[in-house]
């Protein structure tokens, strides 16, 4: 039985930002972000969009991810980002290991430990394992010390079973105003690949450039692009150029039940709504458990055609209450956008977040599992 709630996906949307990024990337391959559920898009429906597009890659957060990708079908390399030190208890770790070698996936590497771990799984299984060196260039998180990554790669390079197939970072701040701090992260890694290099290691595949950098920093773009947010049509205002990009989510509900609350009447917990007039309200079946915020209480809108409608009353886990008094034509079973698709519409992915004070990304992985997605042409 199909849900209530629908995320409607752009096919057409996807597709025409691939081609958007494509042309921003000046040639250098793609490696579409589909972790976190394809940014809630959903995963399995972001891999049929995008088929035959040429993705060169795959990147996801975690070993789940990747073997859903494979199950759906994909067959390009899939990056896993989460390095293999970081699953314990050992027991679990192996597994992992074992899983990724069969199912051929890439996994991140930032230190001796997850090399020790992946090179005796690998030797023990016969199988040769793909990885790729991530190097903390000034992001602060999990990353090999920049002043490790030499000797680690040379590790990498002497064992068998194992072939060094990339190295990466990511960046901090290629999304601002001021890209100083982008620029002294790029700084960093080029003198990295400098001193590999130096020791007879060439690495294929040096990669950097995520969403924010495509745009802002074409000497970042190397031997691979990382488009996140992106991909589903989602930029920034310093993303410069990002304004091609099309939002590919529509998030829709009907109404439910409709009825009218006498004028001094109250609604919803806490009753912080009060009629000031006759008011007919609707309810929609969707709350916070579907990832639509509690903080649109009494402060959201939403729109039947091209009619905005005010969110009233608390948002609630499983329902949201809607004045529908100057909307007669709304009826139960009419079509309700929670999500626009249309970029500068006051409930659209950037707007919302904007009046959030959060980013896109927020907006859209918040979407709940009881959120049916679609795919539309």
């Amino acid at each position: 039985m199909s849900n209530l709630v629908k995320a409607r996906i752009s096919c057409a949307a996807l597709r025409h930002n691939v081609e958007v990024l494509k042309t921003a990337a000046a040639g250098a391959p793609l490696c579409a972000m589909v972790k976190a559920n394809a940014y809630g898009h959903g995963a399995a429906i972001v891999a049929e969009a995008l088929s035959g597009m040429g993705m060169a890659f795959w990147g996801v957060a975690t070993i789940a991810e990747a073997l859903e990708l494979r199950q759906c079908g994909v067959r390009e390399p899939i990056l896993l980002l989460r390095p293999l030190d970081l699953y314990e208890p050992i027991r679990d770790t192996e597994e992992a290991i074992d899983a990724l070698l069969e199912a051929e996936i890439r996994p991140t590497i930032v230190s001796t430990e997850g090399i020790r771990l992946l090179a005796q799984r690998a030797a023990h299984r016969r199988k040769i394992a793909r990885v790729h060196l991530k190097v903390d260039t000034g992001m602060g998180r999990n990353g090999c010390p920049a002043g490790d990554a030499v000797e680690l790669a040379l590790l990498l390079c002497s064992l068998p079973f194992v072939e060094m197939e990339g190295i990466y970072s990511h960046f901090a701040c290629a999304d601002e105003r001021v890209l100083d701090s982008a620029r002294r992260q790029q700084a960093v890694f080029r003198d990295v690949l400098e001193k590999i290099a130096a020791r007879g290691v060439r690495i294929p595949i040096r990669h950097l450039a995520n969403s924010g950098a495509i745009f802002n920093l074409p000497e970042a773009r190397l031997d691979m692009v990382r488009p996140g947010v992106a991909l589903y049509g989602y930029g920034g205002k310093y993303i410069l150029g990002s304004g091609r990009l099309r939002p590919s989510l529509r998030l829709e509900a009907p109404v439910i039940m409709a009825k009218w609350l006498p004028a001094g009447e109250t609604c919803g917990y806490g009753g912080t709504f009060t009629a000031r007039r006759k008011t007919r309200i609707g309810l929609l079946p969707l709350g916070y458990a579907d990832g639509y915020c509690r903080r649109w209480s009494n402060a959201g809108r939403v729109s039947f055609g091209n009619r905005l409608i005010p969110v009233i009353g608390r948002v609630s886990m499983d329902l949201t209450i809607l004045d529908l008094t100057d909307v007669p034509e709304a009826a139960v079973g009419s079509p309700i956008c929670v999500i626009s698709d249309r970029r500068d519409d006051p409930h659209s992915v950037e707007s919302m977040a904007e009046r959030l004070d959060t980013i896109p990304h927020e907006i859209t992985c918040a979407l709940g599992s009881r959120v049916e997605r679609v795919l539309m042409a």
